[in-house]
């Protein structure tokens, strides 16, 4: 199945209360051809992270004329992972997509709206976790876990916080919780690369 075009179609969060927040035009998964050029032939590692950034392309991590020297999501993973470059993401089988396909505005409100993290999920993350069949799923972030946890062999997660030096399998996967990498979470760096250095 490809995703691209049910992403890029996707309005389904546009009625609710808070669609002022989003912006399902121009969404970057599809405008950076995702799934066409950065998915690997064999996924190892799925990495998910909340949304793509509101300021559109300029911080998305598959931007690869990245001008914003800011902290931000690809800076760090790359850093945590001893990877130079995108390419060698890929090369290595390792795959991100975003829990929420929709830019989201955080600026004002910083929480999720749950409604958002559960269509997105039901829409898209079961299906992409079954298609991409990863031998792990890491979760970067408590946006992603809720996502994830939506998903009935995933219900565990619901237990545990992605502070926690947590790993299971579930449903045949292995699941590692992180912290989202970066920014304001500096203080749990320590547990940041205890839970990267379970890929090593």
């Amino acid at each position: 199945m490809n995703f691209t075009c049910e992403i890029d179609l996707c309005r389904k969060c546009m009625s609710l209360d808070f669609s002022s927040r989003l912006n399902s035009v121009g969404k970057p998964f599809v405008n950076f051809q995702v799934e066409e050029i950065w998915k690997p032939e064999q996924v190892k590692v799925l990495f998910i992270a909340e949304s793509p950034p509101w300021n559109g392309n300029q911080a998305y991590f598959y931007n690869q004329n990245l001008r914003n020297k800011r902290t931000n999501l690809r800076i760090e993973v790359l850093k945590l992972l001893n990877l130079k470059s995108l390419i060698e993401f890929k090369n290595r089988g390792y795959y991100l997509i975003d829990a929420i396909k929709c830019r989201l505005n955080k600026r004002e409100e910083k929480k999720v709206p749950t409604e958002v993290v559960l269509i997105c999920s039901d829409q898209f993350l079961e299906k992409e976790i079954k298609q991409l069949n990863p031998e792990k799923i890491f979760i970067l972030g408590n946006t992603a876990k809720k996502a994830l946890q939506r998903i009935p062999e995933f219900i565990e997660l619901t237990h545990h916080k992605v502070t926690e030096n947590y790993e299971t399998i579930l449903s045949g996967y292995d699941i590692i919780l992180s912290v989202y990498p970066g920014g304001q979470t500096r203080k749990y760096q320590d547990k940041i690369k205890k839970a990267f250095l379970k890929l090593s």
